[in-house]
């Protein structure tokens, strides 16, 4: 045995999306080619997340409501782990993210999370604050340039994003 022999284990990868308002042919798309190891929907048409079920039946999904999903009997927030990161996820409108994220980070905070996710905005969006990474992976479905969000976390709760043009995948 030798320590050159030990591999360090590849860190979880999130594939996130939000705001798809219909148009699921990328996020498949996306999530063949990068392979992750969870999916996440924010919400506004989180209908669209029964394509990825069938799809991907062997990924976990996290998916919560938007504000243009009315009827839909799932959260308008909630956390989860993803190996030792806590994560926060929300599609924001609740928040007024719009305006500021001041109240989103401080119910992130305060429910312990590392990583927090919002959509909402369609503004793909990464910077650290507060202590926390505070991710917005744009619109999946609309707009001129629609993108997601990648999220890599390390064994050690390391955590790396990239905003990924969908037409790039």
């Amino acid at each position: 045995f030798h320590f050159s022999d030990v591999k360090e284990p590849k860190p979880m990868k999130l594939a996130i999306f939000s705001d798809t308002h219909g148009n699921t042919a990328g996020m498949v798309r996306a999530v063949r080619r990068i392979c992750p190891d969870i999916l996440v929907h924010l919400g506004d048409y989180v209908r669209d997340t029964a394509v990825l079920e069938g799809e991907f039946p062997e990924l976990p999904l996290y998916s919560v409501s938007g504000n243009c999903d009315l009827f839909a009997a799932l959260p308008d927030a909630m956390t989860f782990l993803a190996g030792p990161v806590t994560v926060f996820a929300t599609h924001g409108h609740r928040y007024s993210v719009r305006q500021s994220t001041d109240s989103l980070l401080n119910t992130a905070h305060f429910s312990g999370a590392s990583l927090v996710l919002y959509g909402h905005t369609h503004t793909a969006r990464f910077e650290q604050m507060a202590g926390m990474s505070l991710l917005n992976p744009g619109t999946a479905g609309t707009g001129a340039t629609p993108t997601f969000a990648v999220a890599e976390i390390s064994n050690a709760g390391e955590i790396a994003c990239r905003i990924i043009p969908i037409d790039s995948v």
